[in-house]
């Protein structure tokens, strides 16, 4: 009877703690894009207003990816814009303000927020690109 009864315990012990580990949410990929701008003695700033978009692989197939894409999004006062995805994935990221532009990259994994500064430079268009459009 005694050993039924530790038995019984016992299991109950166990599936109360196993009830605490499993359920654990996963937290989708979330990404901050901090946007500035930089003068020639170093010092940045954050820029407001700065249009941000992803550029994805051509064979991306997820739809809130794709959807971000298509739209570009502004930055607040503090230069940042936020994205959640559903999915991890590492994405390339393009920022552009006035005649300033820069880019960098997100890796997108879960239970992560992924942080990227994107430093504003001047903006060079290829000799490819300038002989085309002649």
């Amino acid at each position: 009877m005694k050993t039924s009864k530790r038995t019984i315990s016992l299991i109950i012990a166990a599936l109360f703690m196993l009830s605490f580990t499993t359920c654990r949410t996963i937290e989708e990929p979330k990404a901050i894009i901090y946007v500035y701008e930089v003068d020639a003695a170093g010092n940045e700033w954050p820029v407001n207003n700065a249009e941000v978009w992803l550029d994805p692989p051509e064979s991306a197939s997820q739809p809130d990816l794709l959807n971000y894409a298509s739209q570009k999004r502004l930055t607040n006062l503090s230069g940042e814009v936020e994205y959640e995805f559903k999915y991890e994935g590492i994405v390339q990221v393009k920022a552009e303000h006035s005649e300033t532009c820069g880019q960098g990259v997100i890796i997108l994994s879960y239970d992560n927020v992924y942080n990227e500064r994107i430093r504003l430079s001047a903006c060079y268009v290829a000799e490819e690109e300038e002989e085309t459009a002649k």
